[in-house]
């Protein structure tokens, strides 16, 4: 098998277990119905101690899930889109996100969350804007 297919794959299964683990470690304890169990575990994705790089673009987007991203490097050479279209990311806790150009870092106990439809675009000229639509909203929390 190709390394790289082998690579993406592992990394994928870390995800995915990651993200299995946060959930059912937050439900234990309580009862819940097997549905709500699987609809859960489908609409979410938590990234801990990830780097992850691209050559060109990171879209990093929750369509209806939620996106957390915690003690990690995500960087792309051109750039970063990060937030959501319907759903929730969050980013912080030692993490940050980053271009050629630009970097957004955000420290211990400091987080970025969007909800709806808002984004967070690094772009390929070093610039950084942010985008709110209908529904949808940016907010930041800074450490002490």
């Amino acid at each position: 098998m190709d390394p790289l297919l082998t690579a993406l794959g592992q990394l994928g299964l870390g995800l995915a277990t990651n993200a299995i683990y946060d959930l059912l470690k937050g439900l234990a304890g309580k009862t819940v119905a097997s549905q709500q169990v699987t609809k859960e575990v489908q609409d979410q994705i938590n990234m801990f101690g990830i780097s992850m790089r691209a050559e060109t673009v990171i879209n990093a987007l929750a369509q209806n899930g939620l996106i957390v991203i915690q003690q990690s490097q995500l960087h792309a050479n051109q750039g970063l889109t990060f937030g959501s279209q319907l759903g929730r990311a969050i980013v912080g806790n030692n993490s940050t996100l980053s271009t050629n150009n630009t970097a957004i870092t955000a420290g211990s106990g400091a987080f970025m969350e969007t909800q709806g439809n808002a984004q967070v675009r690094q772009n390929s000229d070093g610039s950084i804007s942010f985008h709110v639509g209908k529904g949808g909203n940016i907010n930041m929390k800074i450490a002490k």
